[in-house]
């Protein structure tokens, strides 16, 4: 019996998957299959009031119709498959393939000067003015009472705080193991009291910027740029042993005034693990929820092996500016994909011109056909 009870589960796992539908002011959100940043990736489309709903099983076979009806309405659909069938041939081709999660990293110069001089920039500015008045001090730890400090009141808060339904956190004994491969905490003090910290990874190769912890997660010590300082006390660190790379985690492949945004301003590097899965987005361009969101959190997507972005140009002068700037940041995006209405992009076509990486496609959203994302993107050669 137990042998048919197993085989009976088996198959249902190949023909259903669990579904959750995300709901906030700003839209809906419908996930088919395992992915564990749901909420996170949820928060970008329906806003940051975003709530699970409704949850449970959809056979394969209703899947396509799903879709059609969640992206017909407006939504956002996210499908992720283990192994797609013929089934989902057609409707796969109006998505865009997403990395769950891009990779970040940056290429160190040989001395603190040359750091230095490559951090200061136009964008850091004010971050390097906030760490000098707030005074913070620093040390480097490998002290395992710190770390089960740090664990407990600087890191497991944070995390808690900033992701409270799907924060990813390392466990103690984790953490603790870290330490003999290599690992080292960066603490950073105010007044000799201990504020924040970051647990790093000294490879051969690389510096591993990973866990960030602030004690109690306390806004009012965020507000002085402790993370700013905590990623370029690290980085100091690294020259300082040695290396010429540093890593700088993963980060949910959104654009926008996010934390890929922020880790570039440190000389973040974007690029994609090949073994990183993708889910499957689909969206319909006729939509304002679609576009708003398209507009504030250009979305990273994979095109034949690279990663590129597309994103939408509402009318005005500033969203044009905020595009040809964004577009010449981000290294590792080769293109950027700029839908607008035709209007918009013949008044910005000059500034958009100038910047290699983008391709403008107007776009009428008021069509009566559905305006799949997918569907609109030039196809890499060889793809049909």
């Amino acid at each position: 019996m137990s042998r048919v009870i197993r085989a009976t589960r088996s198959s249902l796992r190949r023909h259903v998957l669990k579904s959750t539908t995300y709901q906030g002011t700003d839209g809906t959100a419908w996930f088919a299959g395992s992915e564990p940043r749901a909420p996170s990736i949820a928060a970008y489309f329906c806003g940051d009031d975003v709530q699970a709903g409704s949850s449970g099983l959809v056979r394969h076979g209703r899947i396509p119709r799903r879709i059609e009806d969640i992206a017909g309405d407006g939504g956002l659909a996210v499908l992720r498959l283990p192994d797609p069938d013929k089934e989902f041939t057609d409707i796969l081709r109006r998505a865009i393939s997403v990395p769950s999660l891009v990779d970040i990293h940056t290429e160190l110069p040989p001395d603190l000067d040359g750091l230095r001089t490559q951090l200061l920039t136009s964008t850091t500015k004010e971050d390097f003015r906030r760490i000098r008045k707030a005074n913070f001090t620093y040390r480097v730890t490998t002290d395992p009472e710190a770390v089960r400090e740090f664990h407990t009141n600087h890191y497991v808060p944070l995390v808690k705080d900033r992701y409270p339904d799907d924060g990813r956190i390392w466990s103690l004994e984790q953490m603790l193991a870290a330490l003999e491969r290599g690992g080292e905490l960066v603490c950073a003090d105010i007044d000799g009291e201990w504020v924040a910290g970051i647990f790093n990874m000294a490879h051969e190769t690389d510096y591993a910027l990973l866990s960030l912890g602030i004690r109690d997660a306390d806004d009012a010590v965020r507000q002085k740029r402790v993370i700013a300082a905590l990623i370029v006390q690290s980085l100091e660190r690294a020259v300082e042993i040695g290396r010429d790379r540093a890593t700088l985690g993963r980060s949910l492949p959104f654009l926008g005034k996010g934390p890929v945004w922020f880790k570039a301003k440190w000389g973040g590097i974007v690029s994609s693990d090949p073994h990183t899965s993708c889910m499957q987005m689909f969206m319909d361009l006729r939509h304002v929820a679609v576009r708003r969101m398209l507009a504030s959190s250009p979305v990273i997507h994979s095109e034949g092996g690279a990663l590129v972005a597309t994103k939408w140009l509402d009318p005005g002068e500033k969203p044009l500016q905020v595009t040809t700037r964004e577009a010449g940041r981000f290294p590792g995006v080769t293109r950027w994909y700029v839908f607008g209405e035709a209007e918009t992009l013949a008044a910005g076509d000059a500034e958009l011109s100038e910047r290699e990486r983008i391709v403008q496609i107007p776009l009428d959203p008021s069509s009566s056909f559905p305006l799949w994302l997918g569907d609109l993107l030039p196809r890499p050669s060889g793809v049909t």
